[in-house]
């Protein structure tokens, strides 16, 4: 077989998703006079490439291959980005870090044992979206530059559902993980449990869990934050710490606003504080600008699922477990990005910042 051969049947490859069977087929109808190319060379080209970086026989190969990028510090470099944004591009990856994007897949991959999962979700975003996600944005990295705001301190809280049959409720949505959610056809009546958590660049608060299809009305999210900022007492995370959630009716209670004031005062971002208080910062519909929703509940679903929980117990458990070993420099890196994100917002006027980050 001729070197450009070789060389062409590793790129269709790659380019057909890795399989050696749609490979083989894709280089046949082209090249219809030369010998069927077996899987066993399909194999060993590819393997061999991977090794030294050429497809070319050994001697003359190693005068040429390149040194490889696969060196601690990238890979840790590579693992720092999955854990900003677990959905981050391949394509992105290497062009920050100047390497091929071969190189940043066989990283995520063979390396930090990654595999690529895709579901699409869509945030739809009105007029009155964008200029409160704008407005957001704006006041708070004001904030940040007159060092009146401190994001290390601030405590996200958010809710999510976890089926135990593994079902993820999204449209669409891509991520790098270890393991591949059991995503199924979903179940006419599904057992689930709802998690409450928070988290801060320092620890995590919870979870607490809400068993079957009990809905989160205000009563139930009073139970929540009776303790919920008791365990935040007891961690360190309410003296100069501030209290974040979203605008779920239940939230904006009078009886829930006022629980929160009692602790947190003004350093409190929700929708309806500042006009109940007249202090604190308001709130918009934004998953994208909250690390619980575009990292905690997606790393932590990577996870639960891998030894296939049977029961409700079970699954809970490993909640609590996969929660408790998310590394505090993990939880800063996820900080960090917030306010990445905050400024892109601005920068687009906020519009979505996803074209950007990927």
């Amino acid at each position: 077989m001729k070197k450009y051969s070789k060389e062409e049947l590793v790129k269709e490859y790659y380019k057909r998703g890795e399989s050696s069977t749609s490979s083989i087929r894709a280089f046949s109808s082209k090249h219809k006079n030369q010998p069927k190319v077996g899987h066993h060379t399909v194999t060993n080209l590819v393997n061999k490439f991977e090794r030294t970086g050429s497809v070319l026989d050994y001697k003359e190969g190693m005068k040429t291959a390149k040194r490889t990028v696969r060196t601690p510090e990238i890979i840790d470099r590579v693992r720092d980005f999955h854990r900003e944004d677990s959905s981050l591009s391949t394509r992105s990856i290497a062009r920050n870090l100047d390497i091929s994007q071969p190189s940043a897949r066989r990283i995520l991959r063979k390396d930090l044992g990654l595999m690529p999962y895709k579901i699409q979700t869509f945030q739809f975003l009105g007029d009155k979206d964008v200029s409160r996600r704008m407005k957001f944005a704006a006041d708070m990295c004001q904030k940040i530059d007159e060092k009146k705001l401190d994001t290390k301190k601030i405590n996200f809280t958010d809710e999510a559902h976890f089926h135990l049959d593994g079902y993820v409720n999204r449209q669409n949505y891509r991520i790098y993980g270890t393991e591949m959610p059991e995503i199924r056809t979903k179940p006419l009546y599904p057992e689930r449990v709802t998690v409450w958590a928070g988290m801060n660049s320092k620890g995590i608060i919870g979870p607490q869990f809400i068993d079957g299809k009990k809905t989160i009305y205000g009563k139930v999210y009073n139970e929540i934050l009776k303790q919920a900022i008791p365990e935040a007492h007891s961690k360190g995370f309410v003296d100069g710490y501030i209290w974040q959630q979203d605008e779920a009716p239940a939230h904006r209670t009078k009886a829930n606003l006022d629980l929160i004031h009692e602790s947190f005062d003004d350093r409190v971002i929700a929708k309806g504080y500042p006009a109940r208080f007249k202090k604190g910062t308001d709130r918009s519909y934004s998953p994208d600008l909250n690390p619980m929703d575009y990292y905690m509940w997606g790393s932590v679903k990577d996870k639960v699922y891998k030894n296939r929980p049977k029961t409700i117990p079970e699954l809970k458990d490993n909640i609590k477990k996969v929660m408790e070993e998310i590394p505090e420099s993990e939880l800063e890196s996820v900080r960090n990005n917030f306010e990445k994100r905050l400024r892109l917002t601005i920068s687009k006027k906020g519009e979505h910042i996803e074209d950007i980050l990927h």
